[in-house]
Formats: structure tokens, C-alpha cells, sequence
């Protein structure tokens, strides 16, 4: 079972969870196991559609730096699947470059000195690169800008280079080029012995085309490698690597306790013992800010690398020379190659810890303890897409000028009439607003700024000012009497989904939103329109990269992940003369695979019972820690694991665990214990009035395989619930597959607005969202006017539907708990013990990468959108390279594609088997099948 089991730092279990000698061990009364904290090798937790735009945790060019090293005792939660120790940090890492300020001085700008590596060294790199046998390099690029399709400014005169600013430097001689373009390449081959940082600026075309194809068929390390992937594209577009080790995809992978064992990190450090840590207070410090973000933000950020250095070298980021704007300069100092070549080789040692191996070990068994991890097909997923997204950005969607133009006059005319509308519902938004200027010296006594709120409501490029705010707040008070929701820093919050729930009559808020949503996307189509003229051939150009918790993608510069699906909006992506755009996506993928999900949890409790029951089958190897963890109810309540072996559907819940209504808190364990098991018998009696035992009868299962529209029935059950309709004694299943397809279409119109209510429910109840939550989703995200105790009764009737759901979430819940040393989800100045209830939520996706996270809704929408971004980047990986080349967006579950003319009908059909073949991949072995659905015109118009 264990890979390089001789190695006396490592042991990483493949595939089933580790499971101890002695069975007993834990404590008799305990509903979970206790986590010894210490490390080993698993994946991370994501959330939904927009990715963080910030740069920490946004994967950009700032996410590189220069980490001071220091020796310290790395350690991390235990994890019933895989142990391993980190090695000791002092080992095999010498100190770097001090990071303390020196004089600057200018490097001279000719190719002798040496320092930057010119033109002279290109064939002593060339030469290098063809000396090592091992594949491996190291490889970081410092530019100018993320993208080479964005317009750059250059630094104002007190902008800090460094410990200098542009003033100082300038009179030193330096000038300044804002330029987009790749500056510094910076190269190590380990092997060798060989370091150097090429100063791009200084090199020919055909020199930098030289080092670019030195570098292909190697093995490519580094952090965030898609970004240099690009810029090395940019070089020359021929430029592929063998294969790819990059420690932020290493983390989404083969680690996703990362997060968890920071925390782990700091609190014993904090609450325990010192541990000798340098830069404990920092790892503190961005964990706060991490959790700070998370509130406003849908998808964490994938794991950046001032973390990772943090956490596995006790290494603090030099930041002095992360920004763009640094490496503008004509002549760079001593600094900034400093900064290039200080710590080069961190990822190569971060990608080592990662995956618990000895700081030298080759690069063979690193790729082959990637291959071997538990999130390792996961792993060459990602590093397989990486190769179409890179390219896919180089290639570019077609923008087209005069169709923006034409929706923005259209837009324009519209923003007038609902500004008129505004204004006639509330004029005191039209009366001018007098803002106090700040004094200067100049001018003691400024003039104020007027404001007018309608016009600049209108405008594109205004945000909301805080005037703009308290005006508008006060607007909707005039007109309701109830004062709008302020945020910690007192200012009113004016989002759509604040203000849609708190006010769903107001007439004020449904003006002002319409008329902010029409300058939102006036403002999207400026910015796209921007983009697209630094190209020479019209296109945009996004950084597309995997780059969140989930493996789901996100884009940047533009985020074109984010276009209205308006269909005058998706109109402007137009396709060039001699060719269509094809758009296909996944049919309701997300609740597809909660489908497998709850046809998995069925088959794992199968194998737990089994367990209990004395079976030794090796199937029942990947449920014994599952199995220790709720052992203690079979032992509790025996009468329980009693009605879990009779396969009988009529055999009732038994008597003591009926009625088991939730406890109070701090209500006696033993409530608590009753209430746990009262639970799991219940849905474990539904699924057995509704499918008898059988999988293949589970209504979600039985739907697809059916081919029923999910949305659809569950508006039947709802329906029925309510008395609306009669089914005449049948299941909502029984009932929809009785119906001809001419009948289920009739149905579909007759219950339109209630499949509508029921699309909420779906997407609501399937993460775990509570009654109270779903009315609030289904009134923001779907404009319900329901009330509470209809979420309630909807709720309800969701889970009598599909109860292999309910017993996911249970499984989840108490069989996939792990206690550990964690910071309150609630309030992250609160570190929690595990015996004080820290706790984490971890299971797989469907391709065996683990998910975790310390809050249950969050790890079951983990389990799905991780699995669902798998399928996406596989369905890319699979489609055949002329195809490939073709690909020119990719949004989670969407493909679009610029198609020659006469190829459309042979395109749209490869890419409709392709895709399928990989949900087919992962959703069949639990009998989902899959549909997508494609659209093809002269623009986007999916």
C-alpha cells in the first residue's frame, strides 16, 4: 500500500485511507477520531463562479518573491489517509541573499558586466541545459505587466523601486520604458549547478527564441507556472515543457490540508509550546487576512506562494520588487538581480515538502510521488490543461468595435429613461450634493465638489463614492421608512442581494438596480474594448489559469469569466469571416454530480455496515476510518446497526430513535447521540421507501438515467406537496416517467414559475443550506416573493425526494470528521483545540483528490464543483490538438470555440463526444449519464 516506503521521512499511502494497528485505540466514547497533527499528502477546499481578484491568493505576477530562510520544525494535522514528515528545514537549505537594505547601485548597461546575463550568455545557458541529464529546471519571469495585451503606466517620480524611488533613480541616469513585455527570465539548473537571470531587454529576438526551445521537453518548476507558461509563449509560441511541477497546482492537488496545517501551526505555537518558528506572527497574520477576504468572496484563491514559504520554510517574502512597475527600468540594480536569483530554487524545495520527500531528492521521484498521490490524477489533469489554456490565451476571442458600439448607444438610451424613472420615483436624487474639499496650503478654503447622484449613477466609470452611497441609502429611507444595512465601517451596503431580500417592494430599488446594472455592463464593455484595441487583431486575451481551492478556473485582464449572458452583450464576441462560434456545455452538471455523490454515499454505508457486521471483503478497506468514526452510535444504540443490516424496505425506524428532535445546545451528549443516530436511521428508511435498497432507484439517479428534467420534478414533488397536483399514488419519479415527452413538455410550461422556485431549491438544499438560507438565495438569486415557511415546506419535500442526499450530508458530517487544531470558521481569532470542538470535513472527489474544509457546506459544494472543474479540464485535455487550437474561452463548465466554416458540424460533434466522454469518466461507474448542449452562429450566442 505505501510508496517509497524506504525513504525514513516518508510514508504516503495511495489510494485507502491509513488505517492503525490497533482498532481501538481511539477513545470508546468518542464520536470521532482524535488527529495527531502532523503532516502528509492531500488536496484543499473551493466555493462558486467568480475566483478572487486578489492578488494574494489571485495567482498573478506578484505571487513570486524572495524568502529569507530560516530554520524551524515544520509540523501539520494528522489525517486519517495519509502520514508523512516533513524533513527538518535546516537540512539541506543554506541562507540566502539578507534581505537587509543595501546602496543601490546601477548595474551598467552593456553585456560584459556580471551581473544580469545578456546575449554573451545565451549559449553557456544553452550549453547548461543540454549538460543536465535530469530534465529538471527551476524558472521564474519578472515583466512589466500580467499580460502582454494590457496597457502599462510608468511609475510617478515617488514610486518605490526597491529601497529608492523613480526620482532618486533617475538622477542616477535611469529612465523608464512602460512597455508591456517579459523582462527578466530567470533560469536555475540544479544539476548543473548553473543559475542565471537574463535581462530580456537586452537580448535579440532570436536569442530569446534560443533560450525559449533550450527549455523545451524539460521538466518546468516553479509556482503559478501558467503564468510564465504564457510569457514564455510569448518567446516563441513552439516552446512546450515534459512535463510540469508547480507547487500552487501540487497544493490544490496532493495537499489540501495546507490551509488547515497552518493553523494547526500557529495555535500550537501559540497555545502549546514555541516551536522556534521566525515568522510565526506572519503565517498568523495572512491566515487573518485570508479569512478576512473569504467573507466577500465566492472561491477562495488557490494557495500562493508567500504562504507556502511561510509554512514549509519559515521564510518571509522580500516584496520590495513584486510590483510591474519595478522592472521598467532601463538599467536594473544589484537589488533587483539579488531579489532574481536570492531564492530561485524555493519551489524546488517547496514542491519536495509538499509531497514529503528529502530536500534532494531527484526529480524522477517527485514526478513519481505526484503520480502516486492520492490527488495525482487530479494533479495531471491540471498540468495537462495548463498546456490549452496558455495557448488558448495567446490565441484570443474576436471583439467586435462596432457591435460594443451599437449596445452601448442602446445602453445609453436606456440608462436616460431609467435615470427619469428614478428621479420621478425619487427626485431628491436629482437635487446636487455639496462635498467638502480637503484644505492645502494653496488652497485653504476649497470650493466644494457637487455632486449630482443621477448622473453619476449614469456614468460608466464612477463606482459608488461614499456621497453616492448615503445619497442613495437615503433615497430608499424616503421611500420605505427603514434605514439600509451599513457594514463594519458604517457605510451603507448596497448590493443587489442586500438590497433585493431587505426590499423586495421598493420601487426605488428595483430603479436604482436596474439603472447600476446598465452602467455595470457599460463599464464591462469599455473595459473589453480597451483590451481588445491593444491587440493588433481585435481579440481579448485573457490569463485564464486554475487557479482556486477547487481546481475551477478563473481569468484575469479581462475576467472574461464574468460576461453577461445578455445575448446583446454575448453578440459583440463575434466569429471572423469563414468561421462560427461553437458553444457547448455540461446539462446541469453540478447536480449530476451530486447524483454520483449521493449514489457513493449509499454504496460507502453499505460498506461500513459491512464492517460492522464482521465482513473482511477488501471493499470494506476504504470505509474503516469512516467505520471508526461512528462505531460509538453501533455501540450506543445497537438496535440501530440492527435495522441498518435488514435489507427490508417495510422494516420501520426503530422505536427508540424515532422522534428525535435536535437538542439544545449543551444539551447532554447523550441527546445529542440519539438525535445523530435518530438521523441516520431516517434517511437510510426514506431511501428504502423510495428505491427499496436498490441505487439504481434513487431518484436522482433514476431521473438522469430517465432522462427527467431535475428542475422539473422537483417542482412536481413540491407541487404535490402543496396539493397542486395529483399523482395518482406514484413516486414524482413514477409520476414523470408515466408522462410521454409531449405531457412533460405541457407540465413544463404549466409549472414554469414554480421549476423556476424549484431551481433554487436544487442548487440550495444540495450544499446543506438551512430553510432560512434557501429563502434568502431564492428571493437574491432567483427573485422569489416566497415566504420563510415556504422554504421550509420546500426544504422539506427536497430531501423526501432525494434522501441519498440527506445521508451524503450525514456521511459528511460525523463519518468524515476530523478532530485538529483549527481557527473558528466563525470568528478566526479563536483557536480551537481539538477536544474544544475543532474540527474538518474531508472526503473526495469523484476522481479520489481529497476536500477538505472546517465547515460542512463548504466541503460538500467542494466534493461537487472540485469534480465538476476535473471533468471540464479533462474534456479540454481529451479533445484532439486541431481542436484544441481552435478553443477560444472556457468558463467552468462551458467550451467555446471558433470553428472553420466547413468543419462546424465535425467540430460540435467530437466536442459534444469528447466532453461527454469525460463526465462518462467519473459520473458512469455510479450510472449518471451525462448530455451537453451546443449552440453554434456568427457570435456567441449560448
Amino acid at each position: 500500500m505505501s510508496f517509497l516506503a524506504s525513504l525514513a521521512t516518508c510514508e504516503i499511502n495511495k489510494y485507502a485511507p491509513v488505517v492503525p494497528e490497533n482498532e481501538d485505540s481511539p477513545a470508546e466514547d468518542s464520536p470521532a477520531v482524535e488527529a495527531v497533527v502532523e503532516n502528509k499528502d492531500n488536496p484543499v477546499a473551493d466555493g462558486h463562479d467568480t475566483a478572487a481578484e486578489n492578488k494574494e491568493d489571485n495567482p498573478s505576477i506578484e505571487d513570486k518573491g524572495n524568502p529569507v530562510r530560516d530554520p524551524a520544525e515544520v509540523r501539520e494535522p494528522d489525517y486519517p489517509v495519509v502520514h508523512l514528515s516533513v524533513p527538518d528545514v535546516s537540512a539541506s537549505v543554506s541562507a540566502s541573499v539578507s534581505a537587509s537594505t543595501k546602496q543601490v547601485v546601477l548595474l551598467p548597461a552593456d553585456d560584459t558586466h556580471p551581473g544580469f546575463a545578456g546575449a554573451f550568455d545565451v549559449s553557456l545557458a544553452v550549453e547548461a541545459l543540454s549538460w543536465d541529464k535530469t530534465g529538471e529546471v527551476v524558472l521564474d519571469f519578472e515583466t512589466t505587466s500580467l499580460t502582454p495585451w494590457v496597457e502599462t503606466e510608468a511609475p510617478g517620480a515617488s514610486t518605490r523601486i526597491g529601497g529608492k524611488t523613480v526620482k532618486q533613480l533617475q538622477k542616477s541616469g535611469a529612465s523608464f520604458s512602460s512597455k508591456s513585455r517579459a523582462r527578466i527570465l530567470t533560469i536555475s539548473v540544479p544539476s548543473v549547478n548553473y543559475r542565471a537571470a537574463f535581462d530580456l531587454d537586452r537580448l535579440s529576438d532570436d536569442d530569446k527564441i534560443a533560450l525559449a526551445e533550450a527549455l523545451t521537453g524539460k521538466i518546468w518548476v516553479g509556482h503559478n507556472l501558467g503564468f510564465d507558461y504564457s510569457w514564455m509563449l510569448s518567446l516563441s509560441p513552439h516552446c512546450r515543457p515534459d512535463r510540469i511541477v508547480d507547487t500552487m497546482l501540487l497544493t490544490t492537488a496532493c495537499r489540501p490540508t495546507a490551509l488547515l496545517e497552518m493553523q494547526d501551526a500557529v495555535i500550537r505555537h501559540l497555545l502549546i509550546a514555541d516551536t522556534g518558528r521566525k515568522h510565526i506572527e506572519d503565517m498568523h497574520n495572512y491566515l487573518r487576512e485570508r479569512a478576512a477576504r473569504k467573507k466577500d468572496e465566492k472561491d477562495e484563491g488557490a494557495m500562493p506562494l508567500k504562504a507556502l514559504s511561510l509554512w514549509l520554510l519559515d521564510e518571509k517574502l522580500d516584496k520590495r520588487y513584486q510590483s510591474p512597475h519595478n522592472w521598467m527600468l532601463d538599467r536594473l540594480t544589484s537589488e533587483h538581480l539579488d531579489y532574481c536569483l536570492g531564492d530561485v530554487d524555493s519551489p524546488r524545495t517547496i514542491a519536495r515538502r509538499l509531497l514529503g520527500l528529502p530536500d534532494d531528492a531527484d526529480i524522477q521521484q517527485v514526478l513519481a510521488a505526484i503520480d502516486h498521490s492520492q490527488g495525482g490524477e487530479a494533479y495531471k489533469t491540471f498540468e495537462s490543461a495548463l498546456h490549452v489554456l496558455v495557448r488558448m490565451q495567446h490565441k484570443g476571442i474576436y471583439w467586435s468595435h462596432e457591435a460594443a458600439d451599437a449596445l452601448d448607444a442602446d445602453l445609453a438610451k436606456e440608462s436616460n429613461d431609467l435615470a427619469e424613472k428614478l428621479k420621478a420615483i425619487a427626485p431628491i436624487l436629482a437635487d446636487p450634493v455639496e462635498i467638502p474639499q480637503k484644505p492645502t496650503k494653496k488652497n485653504p478654503n476649497p470650493a466644494p465638489q457637487i455632486l449630482i447622484p443621477l448622473d453619476a449613477l449614469q456614468d460608466p466609470s464612477q463606482g459608488l463614492s461614499a456621497p453616492l452611497k448615503a445619497a442613495i441609502a437615503e433615497a430608499i429611507y424616503s421611500e420605505t421608512g427603514r434605514r439600509v444595512p451599513e457594514s463594519e465601517d458604517g457605510q451603507p451596503v448596497l448590493d443587489a442581494k442586500t438590497l433585493a431580500f431587505e426590499y423586495p417592494d421598493s420601487k426605488v430599488v428595483s430603479a436604482f438596480s436596474d439603472l447600476r446594472s446598465t452602467a455595470k455592463t457599460r463599464s464591462m464593455i469599455d473595459k473589453y474594448a480597451a483590451h481588445a484595441r491593444l491587440s493588433a487583431d481585435s481579440r481579448l486575451h485573457p490569463l485564464t489559469g486554475i487557479s482556486t481551492v477547487t481546481g475551477r478556473t478563473s481569468s484575469q485582464e479581462p475576467a472574461l469569466q464574468q460576461v453577461p449572458r445578455d445575448p446583446r452583450f454575448r453578440a459583440i464576441f463575434a466569429a471572423p469571416p469563414g468561421h462560427k462560434i461553437l458553444a457547448t456545455d455540461f446539462s446541469s452538471i453540478e447536480l449530476r454530480i451530486a447524483a454520483a455523490l449521493g449514489v457513493r454515499a449509499w454504496r460507502e454505508l453499505q460498506a461500513i455496515v459491512a464492517l460492522a457486521s464482521g465482513s473482511k471483503s477488501p471493499d470494506d478497506l476504504r470505509a474503516r476510518v469512516q467505520h471508526r468514526n461512528i462505531q460509538w452510535l453501533f455501540r450506543t444504540y445497537p438496535e440501530l446497526l440492527t435495522f441498518l443490516q435488514s435489507g427490508n424496505p417495510d422494516e420501520p425506524i426503530p422505536e427508540s430513535l424515532q422522534d428525535a428532535q435536535m437538542p439544545e445546545r449543551g444539551a447532554p451528549v447523550e441527546e445529542w447521540g440519539r438525535h445523530i443516530a435518530a438521523e441516520l436511521a431516517k434517511w437510510v428508511y426514506k431511501i428504502r421507501v423510495i428505491s427499496g435498497g436498490d441505487e439504481a432507484r434513487l431518484s436522482f439517479r433514476s431521473a438522469y438515467e430517465h432522462g427527467i428534467d431535475p428542475h422539473l420534478l422537483t417542482a412536481v414533488a413540491m407541487q404535490s406537496r402543496a396539493g397542486n397536483i395529483d399523482l395518482g399514488g406514484k413516486s414524482p419519479v413514477e409520476y414523470m416517467r408515466s408522462l410521454s415527452s409531449n405531457e412533460q413538455k405541457e407540465l413544463k410550461s404549466k409549472f414554469k414559475s414554480a421549476r423556476q422556485a424549484a431551481k433554487a431549491v436544487n442548487f440550495g438544499a444540495l450544499y446543506g443550506q438551512q430553510p432560512a438560507g434557501l429563502h434568502r438565495y431564492g428571493v437574491t438569486g432567483y427573485g422569489l416573493t416566497w415566504t420563510v415557511e415556504d422554504a421550509v415546506a420546500a426544504h422539506q419535500s427536497w430531501f423526501e425526494l432525494y434522501p441519498e442526499i440527506g445521508l451524503w450530508h450525514w456521511l459528511l458530517k460525523y463519518a468524515h470528521k476530523v478532530k485538529a487544531h483549527i481557527f473558528s470558521p466563525r470568528n478566526f481569532e479563536e483557536p480551537l483545540r481539538p477536544e474544544d470542538g475543532g474540527k474538518f470535513y474531508a472526503w473526495y472527489t469523484l476522481s479520489g483528490r481529497k476536500t477538505v474544509s472546517p465547515v460542512v457546506t463548504e466541503a460538500a459544494n467542494f466534493e461537487d464543483q472540485g469534480t465538476g472543474a476535473e471533468i471540464a479540464l479533462r474534456a479540454i485535455v481529451m479533445l484532439p490538438q486541431d481542436v484544441q487550437d481552435m478553443l477560444v474561452n472556457f468558463i467552468h463548465d462551458e467550451l467555446v470555440f471558433e470553428v472553420p466554416e466547413h468543419r462546424v458540424d465535425e467540430v460540435r460533434d467530437i466536442v459534444e463526444r469528447t466532453m461527454i466522454a469525460a463526465a462518462d469518466s467519473l459520473l458512469m461507474k455510479y450510472g449518471i449519464p451525462t448530455e451537453v448542449e451546443s449552440a453554434v452562429g456568427d457570435c456567441w450566442i449560448h
